[in-house]
């Protein structure tokens, strides 16, 4: 008799590096895919991580070489029967998806993309989800889901025209074209491009370079790119809120202190 087979790992990894925090994703046997449990177990690592005081920036990867195909086409087809309930389920879903993703570009930690092979639909989003991506020259990127009759999902609209322009937007996410690495980076949709094996090293030293400015000062930045860019009104309100929580905070006295001194400074986050 044969043996069972071996059940399929659908899960988000952490590892510890110091300070930083390696997310990786393990769904190999569906190339990464976007799944249920895979959007549910980012949730909980990016709602955690965000609240920790010790974590000083986050790295995503893929395992086995890939990043992220994008949904679960499989999953799609299982539940294609469209009975009752599946439309309240699928927004449930996306709203899980959502959430992780708000945590990933607004949230206070530095955010690190690592990508190796596709990152396409969900995955393409995930990738510009951060604050720095790093692609290898085999990766590859595309809006797919308008090629399975679907529309882009989870931010996918807002990303992709925040890293591009619109025009270069529009027309990657109405054809659903794949580009590669080198053409991302000409775009502004990826930071640095490596040789594949070495983008985790690359996100490493990126992240240790995010980790070095003062947390409070960092997440509140990140906020108001995210938030109050649009318009200039909006900036000079970001600023008038959030330039004299930083003034008086421990870590701009610190850094003072650490000038006049000539040492190094020793952030808080307070």
């Amino acid at each position: 008799m044969s043996a069972n087979p071996k059940p399929e790992v659908m899960e988000v990894q952490l590892k510890w590096e110091g300070s930083i925090a390696v997310l990786t994703i393990h769904n190999e046997a569906r190339r990464n895919a976007w799944s249920i449990p895979i959007k549910e177990d980012m949730l909980r690592h990016m709602t955690m991580l965000s609240a920790d005081s010790k974590c000083r920036g986050i790295v995503l990867t893929g395992a086995g070489g890939v990043f992220c195909s994008g949904g679960d086409v499989k999953n799609m087809k299982e539940r294609g029967n469209r009975g009752t309930g599946f439309m309240e389920r699928r927004l449930n879903m996306g709203a899980i998806s959502f959430d992780a993703l708000r945590l990933m570009v607004s949230g206070p930690k530095p955010m690190v993309m690592a990508v190796e092979g596709p990152a396409y639909g969900a995955g393409f989003a995930i990738a510009m989800g951060g604050d720095y991506t790093v692609a290898a020259s085999n990766a590859r990127f595309s809006g797919a889901q308008i090629l399975r009759g679907l529309c882009p999902d989870i931010g996918l609209y807002y990303l992709l025209t925040a890293r591009t322009n619109p025009g270069r937007a529009r027309e990657l996410l109405l054809s659903g074209r794949a580009i590669n690495a080198a053409e991302a980076e000409k775009y502004g949709i990826v930071h640095e491009v490596v040789e594949p094996g070495k983008t985790l090293d690359a996100a490493m030293v990126a992240a240790e370079r995010f980790a070095a400015i003062p947390p409070l000062a960092f997440a509140l930045t990140k906020s108001a790119m995210t938030n109050s860019y649009h318009t200039l009104e909006a900036c000079f309100r970001a600023e008038q809120d959030y330039q004299p929580v930083v003034g008086l905070s421990r870590d701009h006295k610190e850094s003072v202190a650490a000038f006049l001194e000539k040492r190094k400074p020793v952030y808080t986050g307070e």
